[in-house]
């Protein structure tokens, strides 16, 4: 929460208001992040802006932000506002449970609960965010766009030369001692419905395997994955859009920031399909998704799939080489790569070899072997799938289920008698338990339930 807490009350010496109002007229913003392993500030700014830019960075970094009495008792409550809209956004909740199975409920992927608010000290939060911004040492800062040195470099020196350096090393961390998200992907297959009430009714799709990289320095396995997430996204596009016409957009999306950051170890993550459709047929998409998957595993994909994503591939890096954050994000990943050795122009002839390396050797066979070996394989027997629907779905299910049991007037009163005797014994129950305490304010007693016959691997809402 020291992000939260921090960034209401004013990181730069100012409240967010108040701040507004001094940057009125100029393009100047600074944001902060903070990640698993990274403290980040990053910026936009026109050219002529640049000096003001600098200035909020300085700020920044002098700033110690203390939370008053009064301060924390709004932001708190917006927290708790914030809390419970995404708790009433159905996709929310799909998100989550998503995030829940592939990554076992680990602290750092968990959402934040009502119930994690009350233990939040605001003091702690943002002592730990002012420490992550006090030690200028520790960063690697990356300008990049309209500049004109001779202006620039003065005004660096300026704002950054002159930000004080604490006499102590604050969070001064070696990357190859800092331990891993504690997370396991499911080693078995989990398919799950998430119900969820909604204005008007949508069916979401998330299809994900587990991804695990062991080989070498990673440059030329991390490519592939990024070929393969293309041609994957093609495919289904093909697949379930122009051939069985039941989804608009298929998105490919890959994960791989769950291995610490060292220099040595696999890279972890996953790689994940996303797609939307028709309630009905959620889950047979889901199966046609996998049947595709495992047939490009098998035979392998076309010759003129291979040529598409070497060619969408290629538009790609070329637009790139054109935009400010392609440069900025390469530059950055340069010095934060395994292969980093103090030298960014090394860095970046080793990761161009690596593609290039890729993008000549891309055939039919070496993508179906990349798949073979990046995927699980076959894909069919490690995955999670998780659907969502509306709420009145199950409520659906529940009226075929009792409609197709209603066959004649013998078993319309068998099963008629069956539930009043279940609603008789119920009531029963319930008060012989009021009898005993057990149902008093609930502040007095917690409960949780489960039936008395489960069935595997079922999930109860």
């Amino acid at each position: 929460m020291g992000s939260t807490i921090a960034g209401e009350i004013g990181v730069f010496g100012y409240r967010p208001s108040v701040l507004k109002d001094i940057l009125a007229g100029k393009r100047a913003e600074v944001g902060t992040k903070l990640g698993a392993y990274m403290r980040t500030f990053s910026g936009d700014c026109s050219p002529s802006d640049l000096e003001t830019a600098l200035q909020l960075v300085y700020q920044l970094f002098k700033t110690n932000v203390t939370p008053r009495e009064e301060d924390v008792k709004i932001v708190m409550q917006m927290a708790e506002e914030a809390v419970r809209a995404q708790e009433r956004d159905p996709y929310t909740a799909f998100a989550n449970r998503v995030k829940e199975l592939n990554y076992g409920n680990s602290y750092f992927f968990r959402p934040i609960r009502l119930s994690d608010l009350q233990k939040v000290d605001p003091q702690k939060a943002c002592e730990y965010f002012n420490n992550c911004f006090r030690d200028p040492s520790n960063f690697t800062v990356v300008v990049v766009g309209n500049i004109n040195p001779s202006i620039a470099l003065p005004l660096i020196q300026q704002y950054l030369g002159g930000i004080p350096k604490p006499p102590e090393p604050i969070m001064n961390f070696n990357r190859d001692d800092l331990k891993g998200l504690p997370f396991t992907f499911p080693t078995r297959i989990v398919r799950e419905v998430v119900y969820s009430p909604m204005v008007e009714a949508q069916c979401s799709v998330q299809l994900c395997f587990p991804v695990e990289l062991t080989n070498g320095t990673m440059v030329e396995e991390i490519h592939f994955v990024g070929f393969l997430s293309k041609l994957l996204e093609t495919r289904m596009m093909q697949v379930l859009r122009f051939k069985h016409g039941q989804i608009y957009s298929a998105e490919v999306s890959v994960f791989l920031g769950g291995n610490k950051p060292s220099r040595i170890g696999p890279v972890r993550g996953d790689i994940s399909i996303k797609f939307s459709c028709d309630p009905e047929i959620s889950s047979k998409l889901v199966d046609l998704a996998l049947n595709e998957i495992l047939r490009l595993q098998e035979e392998g994909p076309t010759d003129q799939d291979v040529s598409s994503i070497l060619e969408i591939e290629q538009r790609a890096h070329e637009n790139g080489l054109q935009e400010n954050y392609y440069w900025l994000d390469r530059i950055l990943c340069s010095y934060q790569s395994r292969i980093y050795s103090g030298d960014v122009g090394t860095t970046f002839e080793i990761q161009d070899e690596g593609r290039l390396n890729v993008r000549n050797s891309l055939t039919p066979l070496t993508a179906q072997l990349a798949l073979q070996r990046i995927l699980p394989f076959p894909c069919t027997k490690q995955y999670t799938a998780v659907i969502l629907l509306p709420s009145s779905y199950r409520f659906k299910k529940l009226k075929s289920f009792f409609r197709l049991g209603l066959s004649s007037p013998a078993t319309d009163a068998k099963i008629l008698v069956g539930v009043a005797g279940l609603a008789v014994l119920t009531f029963s129950l319930w008060r012989y338990w009021r009898t005993l305490g057990f149902f008093g304010a609930p502040e007095d007693h917690l409960f949780h339930w489960r039936p008395l016959f489960a069935l595997p691997n079922a999930r109860y809402f």
